[in-house]
């Protein structure tokens, strides 16, 4: 496989099974506020003990339960090259489809490990909401 899956390929990774999960991020979505779409960053500067640490996002309990949640129920797949293909085309103002919310989910998740605020980013966009939107109707409809 060259790392770009088509849609339904992508789509069945989606795990129905995972009820309670899918149930929690449907929750989880629900409750978003703007205090968790306040992310801080913390940490960085001179320490003192004279070395220098980076910044990083301090994400609230909502969001980080929402990335393994995105991980449960299967919207995180290792089948998306996300380092070659990048993160599908989104605007606030489309919807995205099934395959490009879990695309999306791929891209946003696997970059926080090397670019920290990459989920910040996301979340700030309106893009954590699109994703969780579009996955949760899915699961309704199915």
């Amino acid at each position: 496989m060259d790392g770009n899956p088509d849609d339904i390929q992508l789509i069945s990774q989606l795990d129905r099974t995972k009820t309670d999960a899918w149930e929690e991020l449907r929750a989880v979505a629900k409750g978003m506020t703007a205090k968790d779409r306040d992310v801080k960053w913390t940490g960085g500067g001179l320490q003192t003990d004279g070395t220098y640490s980076l910044s990083y996002p301090a994400y609230s309990e909502r969001v980080s339960k929402t990335i393994g949640l995105l991980y449960t129920v299967g919207a995180v797949t290792p089948l998306y090259s996300w380092m070659d293909r990048g993160l599908p085309d989104y605007s606030s103002d489309s919807d995205l489809s099934v395959a490009d919310a879990i695309r999306a989910a791929t891209f946003v998740v696997r970059s926080e490990r090397f670019c920290d605020g990459t989920i910040a980013d996301a979340v700030q966009k309106g893009l954590l909401d699109a994703i969780l939107d579009t996955l949760i109707k899915w699961y309704d409809k199915e």
